[in-house]
C-alpha cells in the first residue's frame, strides 16, 4: 500500500517473500493435508507470476498459460469437492479458491478468444488473490491469539493499555479487522487491472488537487500525512513508556534496591518523540517552517502573561528527568502523606497513596516540596520502642533478650545492627530505648507491632516486671472536683 505504482518484480519478491515465510510457519500448526495445498498454490502464484515477466508473446506461452490456468482450475475443484474441510481453521480460504476458480476459468476463456494481455492478467490475479487472502486470514488469526492472551493476563482496563478493555473486546477480533482485510485484498486484485486505475483516478486528484487558505497552499494528502505522523508519535511514545519495564536490582544480602531503568528518563524521551513527530509533521504538511518561528514568538508572550504555572511545571517536569530526584517505583513520603511514585508525566505527576487514592500533583509543587525519598536509601526505615522495667531488674537480661530476638528476625538489618539503649530513671522504672532498621519501608508498622509483642512476651516468660503507671484521672463531677478556698471577710 505505501508504493505508487511499483514495478511487477517488485510486486513478485514482495509477496513471494511472505508466503515463503507463512510455508514455514505453518509446518508444525495445520493438517499435513493443507500444508500441501497451500504449497500447491504457492508454487503456480511463482510460476503465474514469472509467466508475467515475459513481454513478447508467442504461442509456446499461450499453451503454457492455458495448462497453468486449467492446473488451478483442477486442482482447486478438487480441493471444493473432496477436501478435508473439517481439518480447516479458516473457512474463508474456501471462498478465496472459489474465485480463483472462476477467474482462471475466464482467463482460459480469454485465451482462447485471443485475449493476451486481459488472458495474463486474469492468470496472475486468480493465484495472487489465493495467497493475499491466506495472508491476511493468518495476520487475522494472530491477532486473536494476541487479544486471547491479553485478555487472559489484563483482567481490568489500564491506563498504559491505552484505555483497551480486552474483556469488552473479547477473545477474537472484530468484525472491523475483516472488513479492513476485505478492503485491502480488494484494492489488492484490483491493482492489476487497468479499469480500477481509471476508477482510482478521480479520487487521487481529490487528494493530490492543490488548495489555498489565504498565503497557504496545501492538499488534502498533506494534511492526512500531518496528522498520520502525529498519530504516529503519540503511539510511539506510549509504546515506549509501556515497554521500557525496569528491573529491581538486588545487593548481596538480596534485599531490593533502586530500581534501574529509564524510569523519569521516559519523560524526556517522550517530549523528545513529540517535538520530533510535530516537527516532520509540519514539515510533511509544507508548512513553512519561518512562520512557526513566528508562532512560537507569540506562544512565548502569551505563555509570559497567562502561562506562567503551566510553564513552570513543564519544566520542572524537565529538571526531573534530568536531576532524577525521584523515580517511579519510589517509596516517597511529602508534606507528611506517603506513598508510591506511579507516573511522571508532562505537566503533573501521580503519587498512589497508602490508604488508596491516587494523588496528582503538579511538577512544579513536586519540586518546591520538602520531598523525602525513601528508594534512594534502600527503603530502609529507622524504627524506635521505647520500653520500661522496674527497679532491681538485672538490666543486661531485657538487652540479651531484645538482642536475640532481633537477630532472628529477617525483616531487621545486621548491618547496622540494633541499638538498646537507657535513656534514664524515673520515679518507679529505668527507660530503655530500641532503635533499629527495617528493610522495607512499608513493613515498619508492622514489625513494630510484631517486635512488641514478642516482646512483651519474652519479658512475661522470663519475669522481666514491667511497672505499671499509675492512671490519671480526670474529675468530670463538679461535687468530686475540690472546691477553691473561701475568702475571709476583712
Amino acid at each position: 500500500f505505501a508504493f505508487q505504482d511499483p514495478p511487477f518484480i517488485f510486486i513478485c519478491f514482495f509477496w513471494i517473500i511472505p508466503a515463503i515465510s507463512l510455508s514455514f510457519i505453518l509446518k508444525n500448526h495445520i493438517k499435513p493435508y493443507w500444508q500441501f495445498v497451500w504449497m500447491v498454490f504457492v508454487v503456480l502464484f511463482v510460476l503465474a507470476s514469472a509467466n508475467n515477466l515475459i513481454l513478447q508473446a508467442s504461442r509456446i506461452e499461450r499453451w503454457f498459460m492455458i495448462i497453468l490456468s486449467s492446473a488451478g482450475v483442477l486442482f482447486g475443484s478438487f480441493v471444493l469437492l473432496n477436501g478435508k474441510k473439517e481439518d480447516l481453521k479458516e473457512r474463508l480460504i474456501l471462498y478465496f479458491i472459489g474465485f480463483m476458480i472462476l477467474v482462471e476459468l475466464f482467463a482460459i476463456l480469454t485465451n482462447v478468444y485471443g485475449r493476451y494481455n486481459l488472458s495474463k492478467a486474469l492468470l496472475i490475479s486468480g493465484y495472487l488473490n489465493v495467497v493475499v487472502g491466506i495472508l491476511f486470514l493468518w495476520i487475522l488469526r494472530l491477532i486473536n491469539e494476541a487479544l486471547f492472551l491479553a485478555s487472559s493476563v489484563y483482567t481490568k482496563q489500564e491506563k498504559k493499555l491505552f484505555y483497551i478493555n480486552f474483556n469488552r473486546v473479547g477473545k477474537r477480533a472484530s468484525s472491523m479487522f475483516y472488513f479492513l482485510m476485505v478492503v485491502g485484498w480488494f484494492i489488492l486484485i484490483g491493482q492489476s487491472f487497468y479499469v480500477f486505475r481509471y476508477l482510482s483516478e478521480p479520487l487521487k486528484n481529490i487528494f493530490l488537487d492543490e488548495r489555498t487558505i489565504g498565503n497557504y497552499t496545501f492538499t488534502i494528502n498533506n494534511l492526512l500525512i500531518f496528522f498520520l505522523i502525529i498519530f504516529a508519535s503519540l503511539l510511539t511514545s506510549k509504546i515506549v513508556s509501556y515497554f521500557a519495564s525496569e528491573q529491581e536490582l538486588t545487593n548481596n544480602n538480596g534485599d531490593k534496591k533502586r530500581k534501574a531503568g529509564l524510569g523519569s528518563w521516559l519523560l524526556l524521551i517522550r517530549v523528545s518523540i513529540m517535538g520530533l513527530g510535530t516537527f516532520l509533521a509540519l514539515a510533511a504538511a509544507g508548512f513553512p517552517m519561518d512562520k512557526v518561528a513566528y508562532i512560537i514568538g507569540a506562544l512565548g508572550v502569551g505563555i509570559g502573561f497567562g502561562l506562567q504555572t503551566l510553564v513552570n511545571n513543564l519544566v520542572s517536569g524537565l529538571i526531573i528527568a534530568f536531576e532524577k530526584p525521584v523515580n517511579v517505583g519510589d517509596i516517597v513520603e511529602i508534606s507528611g502523606q506517603g506513598g508510591v511514585m506511579k507516573s511522571i508525566g508532562f505537566r503533573s505527576s501521580v503519587i498512589s497513596k497508602w490508604d488508596g487514592p491516587d494523588m496528582v500533583i503538579p511538577n512544579g509543587d513536586l519540586l518546591d516540596a520538602h520531598l523525602i525519598n525513601w528508594t534512594l536509601a534502600g527503603s530502609k526505615r529507622q524504627v524506635e520502642i521505647l520500653l520500661s522495667v522496674a527497679y532491681g531488674t538485672d538490666l543486661n537480661k531485657p538487652v540479651e533478650l531484645i538482642t536475640e530476638l532481633l537477630s532472628n528476625d529477617p525483616r531487621v538489618y545486621d548491618h547496622p545492627a540494633p541499638l538498646i539503649l537507657f535513656q534514664g530513671l524515673n520515679g518507679s522504672s529505668v527507660q530503655l530505648k530500641v532503635q533499629l532498621w527495617v528493610k522495607e519501608y512499608k513493613q515498619g508498622p508492622v514489625v513494630t507491632s510484631d517486635i512488641v509483642i514478642a516482646i512483651d512476651q519474652l519479658f512475661k516468660d522470663h519475669n522481666v516486671e514491667m511497672p505499671v503507671q499509675p492512671p490519671i484521672i480526670y474529675h468530670t463531677d463538679p461535687k468530686q472536683m475540690p472546691s477553691a478556698p473561701r475568702k475571709r471577710k476583712a
